[in-house]
Protein backbone atom coordinates (compact mmCIF):
# COMPACT_ATOMS: atom_id res chain seq x y z
CA UNK A 1 0.00 0.00 0.00
CA UNK A 2 1.56 3.36 -0.84
CA UNK A 3 1.86 6.34 1.36
CA UNK A 4 -0.44 9.10 1.30
CA UNK A 5 0.71 12.42 2.34
CA UNK A 6 -1.43 15.33 1.64
CA UNK A 7 -0.45 19.24 1.97
CA UNK A 8 -3.09 21.03 3.26
CA UNK A 9 -3.56 24.86 3.86
CA UNK A 10 -6.67 27.41 3.93
CA UNK A 11 -4.35 29.98 3.00
CA UNK A 12 -3.40 30.73 -0.47
CA UNK A 13 -0.15 30.47 -1.80
CA UNK A 14 1.31 28.99 1.72
CA UNK A 15 3.80 27.02 0.33
CA UNK A 16 1.98 23.58 -0.51
CA UNK A 17 2.93 22.92 -3.92
CA UNK A 18 6.84 23.39 -3.54
CA UNK A 19 6.50 21.06 -0.43
CA UNK A 20 4.86 18.57 -2.79
CA UNK A 21 7.51 18.98 -5.80
CA UNK A 22 10.51 19.11 -2.69
CA UNK A 23 9.36 15.41 -1.15
CA UNK A 24 8.04 14.01 -4.46
CA UNK A 25 11.70 14.56 -5.62
CA UNK A 26 13.60 13.03 -2.21
CA UNK A 27 11.22 9.85 -2.87
CA UNK A 28 12.51 9.82 -6.45
CA UNK A 29 16.33 10.46 -5.86
CA UNK A 30 15.48 6.98 -3.30
CA UNK A 31 13.98 4.98 -6.44
CA UNK A 32 10.37 5.24 -5.00
CA UNK A 33 8.22 5.57 -7.79
CA UNK A 34 5.70 8.68 -7.16
CA UNK A 35 2.47 9.48 -8.05
CA UNK A 36 1.43 13.33 -7.72
CA UNK A 37 -2.01 14.40 -7.42
CA UNK A 38 -3.13 18.22 -8.13
CA UNK A 39 -6.54 18.72 -6.33
CA UNK A 40 -6.13 22.43 -6.27
CA UNK A 41 -8.15 24.32 -8.72
CA UNK A 42 -5.29 26.60 -8.95
CA UNK A 43 -3.54 23.44 -10.76
CA UNK A 44 0.07 25.56 -9.74
CA UNK A 45 1.18 21.28 -9.41
CA UNK A 46 -0.15 21.08 -12.89
CA UNK A 47 1.41 24.22 -14.17
CA UNK A 48 4.75 23.27 -12.76
CA UNK A 49 4.30 19.88 -14.57
CA UNK A 50 3.59 21.13 -17.87
CA UNK A 51 6.85 23.89 -17.66
CA UNK A 52 9.15 21.17 -16.81
CA UNK A 53 7.80 19.05 -19.81
CA UNK A 54 8.71 22.09 -22.29
CA UNK A 55 11.98 22.50 -20.93
CA UNK A 56 12.55 18.48 -20.90
CA UNK A 57 13.16 18.95 -17.13
CA UNK A 58 10.47 15.92 -16.76
CA UNK A 59 11.28 14.27 -13.49
CA UNK A 60 11.94 10.37 -13.97
CA UNK A 61 9.94 8.71 -11.62
CA UNK A 62 7.10 11.09 -11.26
CA UNK A 63 3.58 11.02 -12.38
CA UNK A 64 0.82 13.54 -12.21
CA UNK A 65 -2.82 13.26 -12.29
CA UNK A 66 -5.47 15.98 -12.13
CA UNK A 67 -8.87 15.81 -9.44
CA UNK A 68 -10.55 18.42 -9.55
CA UNK A 69 -13.89 16.82 -7.96
CA UNK A 70 -14.21 14.04 -4.99
CA UNK A 71 -15.41 11.26 -7.46
CA UNK A 72 -12.52 12.32 -9.76
CA UNK A 73 -10.36 11.27 -6.56
CA UNK A 74 -11.73 8.66 -5.52
CA UNK A 75 -11.25 7.08 -8.82
CA UNK A 76 -7.24 7.60 -8.73
CA UNK A 77 -6.84 6.39 -5.10
CA UNK A 78 -8.82 3.41 -5.88
CA UNK A 79 -7.80 2.66 -9.34
CA UNK A 80 -4.53 4.38 -10.19
CA UNK A 81 -2.21 4.19 -7.27
CA UNK A 82 -0.94 0.58 -7.84
CA UNK A 83 2.87 0.17 -8.47
CA UNK A 84 3.14 3.38 -6.86
CA UNK A 85 4.98 3.86 -3.17
CA UNK A 86 4.34 7.46 -2.64
CA UNK A 87 0.98 9.26 -3.30
CA UNK A 88 1.06 13.26 -2.56
CA UNK A 89 -1.39 15.17 -2.40
CA UNK A 90 -1.96 18.84 -3.20
CA UNK A 91 -4.84 19.81 -1.85
CA UNK A 92 -7.30 23.16 -2.50
CA UNK A 93 -7.48 26.24 -0.19
CA UNK A 94 -11.04 26.32 0.13
CA UNK A 95 -12.79 23.83 3.00
CA UNK A 96 -14.73 21.17 0.19
CA UNK A 97 -15.95 17.51 0.16
CA UNK A 98 -12.61 17.29 -1.94
CA UNK A 99 -10.63 18.26 0.97
CA UNK A 100 -12.06 15.64 3.39
CA UNK A 101 -11.87 13.29 1.46
CA UNK A 102 -8.02 13.76 0.46
CA UNK A 103 -7.78 14.39 4.50
CA UNK A 104 -9.35 11.16 5.27
CA UNK A 105 -7.45 8.93 2.81
CA UNK A 106 -3.87 10.00 3.78
CA UNK A 107 -1.60 8.92 6.56
CA UNK A 108 0.25 12.03 7.22
CA UNK A 109 -1.40 15.30 6.64
CA UNK A 110 1.27 18.68 6.31
CA UNK A 111 0.65 22.36 6.76
CA UNK A 112 3.62 25.17 5.26
CA UNK A 113 3.55 28.20 8.11
CA UNK A 114 4.85 31.50 6.87
CA UNK A 115 5.53 33.75 9.72
CA UNK A 116 2.11 35.59 9.52
CA UNK A 117 -0.96 35.46 11.10
CA UNK A 118 -3.43 34.55 8.84
CA UNK A 119 -0.53 30.82 7.82
CA UNK A 120 -0.72 30.35 11.82
CA UNK A 121 -4.68 30.65 11.93
CA UNK A 122 -4.74 28.35 9.02
CA UNK A 123 -2.56 25.98 10.51
CA UNK A 124 -5.11 25.70 13.49
CA UNK A 125 -7.92 25.12 11.10
CA UNK A 126 -5.98 22.50 9.32
CA UNK A 127 -5.42 20.74 12.79
CA UNK A 128 -8.90 21.05 13.33
CA UNK A 129 -9.91 19.71 9.99
CA UNK A 130 -8.04 16.30 10.56
CA UNK A 131 -9.27 15.99 14.08
CA UNK A 132 -12.52 15.90 12.45
CA UNK A 133 -11.20 13.17 9.67
CA UNK A 134 -9.88 10.73 12.69
CA UNK A 135 -13.22 11.08 14.47
CA UNK A 136 -14.86 10.04 11.32
CA UNK A 137 -12.63 7.52 10.40
CA UNK A 138 -11.64 5.85 13.44
CA UNK A 139 -7.54 6.16 11.91
CA UNK A 140 -4.95 8.26 13.35
CA UNK A 141 -3.47 10.94 11.20
CA UNK A 142 -0.31 12.99 12.41
CA UNK A 143 -0.90 16.55 11.56
CA UNK A 144 2.61 17.95 10.84
CA UNK A 145 3.35 21.96 10.58
CA UNK A 146 6.67 22.71 8.98
CA UNK A 147 7.74 26.77 8.95
CA UNK A 148 8.77 27.87 5.11
CA UNK A 149 9.61 30.94 3.27
CA UNK A 150 11.89 32.04 6.25
CA UNK A 151 14.20 34.65 6.42
CA UNK A 152 16.98 35.98 8.96
CA UNK A 153 14.80 39.05 9.46
CA UNK A 154 11.73 37.28 9.77
CA UNK A 155 12.68 34.84 12.69
CA UNK A 156 12.23 38.81 14.72
CA UNK A 157 8.80 38.80 13.82
CA UNK A 158 6.50 38.29 16.33
CA UNK A 159 4.17 36.03 14.28
CA UNK A 160 7.47 33.95 13.82
CA UNK A 161 7.73 33.53 17.88
CA UNK A 162 4.54 32.82 17.80
CA UNK A 163 4.15 29.47 15.86
CA UNK A 164 5.62 27.14 18.33
CA UNK A 165 3.49 28.17 20.92
CA UNK A 166 0.41 27.85 18.63
CA UNK A 167 1.86 24.50 17.96
CA UNK A 168 2.29 23.58 21.44
CA UNK A 169 -1.86 24.81 22.66
CA UNK A 170 -3.28 22.76 19.64
CA UNK A 171 -1.62 20.05 21.17
CA UNK A 172 -2.52 20.59 24.86
CA UNK A 173 -6.13 20.96 23.75
CA UNK A 174 -5.61 17.08 22.26
CA UNK A 175 -4.91 17.90 18.61
CA UNK A 176 -2.45 15.47 17.18
CA UNK A 177 -0.79 18.29 15.90
CA UNK A 178 3.67 18.85 15.33
CA UNK A 179 5.77 21.26 14.51
CA UNK A 180 8.83 20.38 12.76
CA UNK A 181 12.37 21.57 13.82
CA UNK A 182 13.01 21.74 9.76
CA UNK A 183 12.37 24.89 8.62
CA UNK A 184 12.85 25.80 4.82
CA UNK A 185 14.23 29.22 4.44
CA UNK A 186 13.56 31.39 1.50
CA UNK A 187 16.21 30.74 -1.25
CA UNK A 188 16.39 30.69 -4.99
CA UNK A 189 16.33 27.33 -6.08
CA UNK A 190 12.98 26.44 -4.25
CA UNK A 191 11.64 29.36 -6.84
CA UNK A 192 13.61 28.01 -9.36
CA UNK A 193 11.82 24.88 -9.44
CA UNK A 194 8.54 25.96 -10.16
CA UNK A 195 9.95 27.60 -13.17
CA UNK A 196 10.15 24.64 -15.05
CA UNK A 197 12.85 22.84 -13.91
CA UNK A 198 11.78 19.35 -12.51
CA UNK A 199 12.44 18.74 -8.98
CA UNK A 200 15.26 20.42 -6.52
CA UNK A 201 16.95 17.57 -6.76
CA UNK A 202 17.58 17.37 -10.83
CA UNK A 203 19.33 21.21 -10.22
CA UNK A 204 23.24 21.68 -10.38
CA UNK A 205 24.68 21.29 -6.41
CA UNK A 206 25.76 24.75 -6.38
CA UNK A 207 26.22 25.83 -2.77
CA UNK A 208 22.37 27.26 -2.47
CA UNK A 209 21.30 23.84 -3.91
CA UNK A 210 23.17 21.85 -1.27
CA UNK A 211 21.62 24.21 1.31
CA UNK A 212 18.67 23.56 0.38
CA UNK A 213 19.04 19.88 -0.56
CA UNK A 214 20.23 19.60 3.40
CA UNK A 215 17.07 21.26 4.27
CA UNK A 216 14.59 18.55 2.59
CA UNK A 217 16.50 15.95 3.85
CA UNK A 218 16.46 16.71 7.40
CA UNK A 219 12.44 17.32 6.44
CA UNK A 220 12.39 13.81 5.27
CA UNK A 221 13.82 12.68 8.50
CA UNK A 222 11.24 13.97 10.51
CA UNK A 223 8.41 12.89 8.39
CA UNK A 224 9.35 8.97 8.26
CA UNK A 225 9.43 9.19 12.32
CA UNK A 226 5.46 9.96 12.02
CA UNK A 227 4.84 7.36 9.55
CA UNK A 228 2.53 4.29 10.65
CA UNK A 229 4.57 0.97 11.38
CA UNK A 230 3.51 -1.32 8.16
CA UNK A 231 4.61 2.38 5.69
CA UNK A 232 7.92 2.09 7.20
CA UNK A 233 8.37 -1.24 6.50
CA UNK A 234 7.44 -1.28 3.44
CA UNK A 235 9.43 1.71 2.35
CA UNK A 236 12.36 0.61 3.79
CA UNK A 237 11.84 -3.12 2.11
Amino acid sequence: MAICISLVSGKGGAGKTTAVILIAGEYALHGKQVLLIDADGRQNLNEWWSRSEAKDNRPDGIELRTAVTNASLQHILENETAGFDVVLIDSPGQDTVLRDTIIAGSHIVMTPIQPNQDEILAAGQAAMDVADACDRTGRNIPHLNFRTRITLPGRSLEAYRLIRPFIANLQEQGYDSHLLDTELYERNPYRDIRLGYGTLQMLELSDSVKKARSEVMAMMQEIERFLPNEQKRAQNG
